[in-house]
């Protein structure tokens, strides 16, 4: 399946968007989440007010591409990945109190526009979701990762205001992908097959 955000396209694009000004930019938390199956989500929260617009409105990441700059590259949001969150009021932090849309993500992380670390209102987020693969071409990988973050916009709904991840590096953990053990269990397999070969020598020579 094509990923609908192109990062590939990304990556060898040479061109920026144009960027509004961040006096008026909104997304104010940016959040993350490491999945099972060795995918990481990446979760903008703009803190704009209004329901989800459709075909051509400033959430149509088709019409208005908007998303993440991730190790500097820019990555669009997943198209009608855009969630209301009702325009309550919270705190910086992974959850806020009054959005269950928010608290339901369960993020193991998140970083803060500077000056927003009082909370503002969460009206709603989009998400960018990457696979091994993709996380890779971003220098991103298996366990602790240094990233830098912010976000970029045609317009003031999804545009960015200044992170302080964007110059320091946050700490990022990623889920090895399903199926493929951790270094500590791939050692545990070769001591115990090591173990077993050591029993079969010793039986061989009793015998």
């Amino acid at each position: 399946m094509i990923k609908k955000h192109k990062l590939k396209a990304a990556l060898a694009a040479t061109a920026l968007l144009t960027m509004s000004g961040s006096a008026s930019a909104h997304v104010w938390n940016i959040g993350w989440k490491a999945l099972a199956n060795g995918d990481l989500n990446f979760y903008g929260v703009s803190y704009h007010t209004g329901t989800i617009g459709g075909a051509g409105s400033v959430d149509d990441f088709v019409a208005q591409p908007a998303g993440l700059t991730i190790n500097g590259t820019q990555i669009n949001f997943d198209i009608g990945s855009a969630t209301n969150l009702n325009d309550c009021i919270g705190p910086a932090s992974t959850n806020a109190s009054c959005a269950p849309g928010l608290n339901a993500l369960g993020l193991d992380g998140v970083t803060s526009a500077i000056g927003y670390a009082g909370g503002s209102t969460n009206g709603k987020y989009a998400i960018i979701n990457l696979d091994p693969t993709e996380l890779g071409l971003l220098g991103i990988g298996a366990g602790n990762n240094a990233v830098t973050l912010t976000s970029f916009s045609p317009n003031v709904h999804w545009a960015g205001l200044n992170f302080a991840s964007a110059t320091v590096p946050i700490n990022i953990v990623v889920q090895p992908p399903s199926g493929v053990p951790e270094p500590s269990t791939i050692a545990l397999m070769g001591l115990t097959l090591a173990g077993l070969g050591y029993t079969r020598r010793r039986i061989s020579k009793r015998n």
